[in-house]
């Protein structure tokens, strides 16, 4: 459904930078002026990610800075600063992103006035015992995505994977969580098995436009796919429609192929595997695939994602609102 760029993927590891050696991906999007910016999560030589930035003035041929803008300094994100996520408020930009100790996953924030130097302010629920799965610690949350506008006073953000939940702010430091649920998984669907919060909330003349991820099983084929959720225009808890299908699911070899943090056994097996490994998984069908997207920007009535491939590189691709809606 989406046209992805012919010459995709936009970018790729440099081995020699041993920051992002092995995985670039995940990476968030936002224009500001006539520069487009990427920030993105980077993977290297000691498996610890880091968020990097790349920019460029037409979308598609970036320039990476090569070194990290966001890199771990506390207990709780020792093992990486993930999938950010960028929304412009109030003439500052608020990046959330995951902190990872290794056991648990939980969304921080961090500010900036110019997307270069950036100010991180903690956790975004310091407290916060909101159950999700079974097999996760009770204070695991992730995947935050903040709006830009304020309804009834009040910010709001969607977070979460397995379901997605709303919290509101009356100062974008101090958050309440919804025990409702706006996005849960279907059964007979794409997304039986779990859904995944995308990009920040997208504004559009029809409601809020939301992209998720949904997996339809937990097994070793599992596969990330894109959907869509749209959004009451005053009341963003509403859903108004949400595709039956996905709008970009990995089928090019790029999506299929590629360091998956989903192998058995995760960063541990995967600074084992050869490239040889991977691929022997993937013709035997037992590595998951995954297209993950942090980053959409809308110009005029066309929406242009920036989305993580197969755990390792980062592609870009594109879609008239219209479409999405008829699908």
């Amino acid at each position: 459904m989406l046209e992805r760029y012919a010459h995709n993927p936009i970018i790729t590891p440099d081995p020699t930078n041993s920051l992002y050696s092995k995985k670039v991906y995940n990476g968030t999007a936002v224009k500001h002026g006539d520069t487009y910016y990427i920030f993105f999560r980077g993977v290297g030589d000691d498996w610890i990610s880091r968020i990097f930035l790349a920019t460029s003035h037409n979308g598609l041929d970036f320039e990476i800075i090569p070194r990290p803008l966001i890199s771990p300094e506390t207990d709780w994100e020792s093992k990486g600063c993930e999938d950010p996520r960028v929304t412009h408020i109030n003439g500052k930009f608020w990046m959330s992103y995951t902190g990872f100790d290794g056991i648990t996953a939980r969304s921080a924030v961090a500010i900036s006035r110019n997307l270069y130097d950036w100010q991180k302010l903690g956790l975004i629920f310091p407290y916060l015992e909101h159950p999700q799965r079974e097999d996760l610690p009770i204070e695991w949350h992730k995947s935050a995505a903040l709006f830009p506008e304020t309804f009834d006073g009040k910010f709001l953000l969607f977070f979460g994977d397995n379901h997605i939940w709303s919290a509101s702010s009356d100062d974008l430091l101090n958050w309440t969580a919804n025990p409702e649920t706006i996005i849960s998984p279907r059964q007979g669907f794409f997304d039986e098995a779990y859904v995944e919060m995308g990009p920040p909330p997208i504004k559009t003349d029809k409601g809020w436009l939301v992209l998720y991820h949904g997996i339809d099983a937990f097994n070793s084929t599992r596969a990330y796919r894109l959907g869509a959720v749209l959004l009451d225009s005053n009341n963003p808890l509403e859903v108004i429609w949400r595709s039956n299908t996905p709008i970009l699911e990995p089928s090019e070899i790029y999506e299929r192929v590629g360091l998956i943090d989903l192998v058995p056994g995760g960063y541990s097996s995967l600074r084992n595997m050869t490239d040889s490994d991977i691929k022997n998984l993937a013709d035997k069908h037992q590595l998951p695939t995954a297209v993950f997207c942090c980053g959409a920007i809308k110009e005029g009535n066309i929406i242009r994602i920036y989305y993580g491939a197969g755990d390792t590189r980062i592609c870009t691709a594109s879609v008239d609102l219209d479409t999405i809606l008829a699908h």
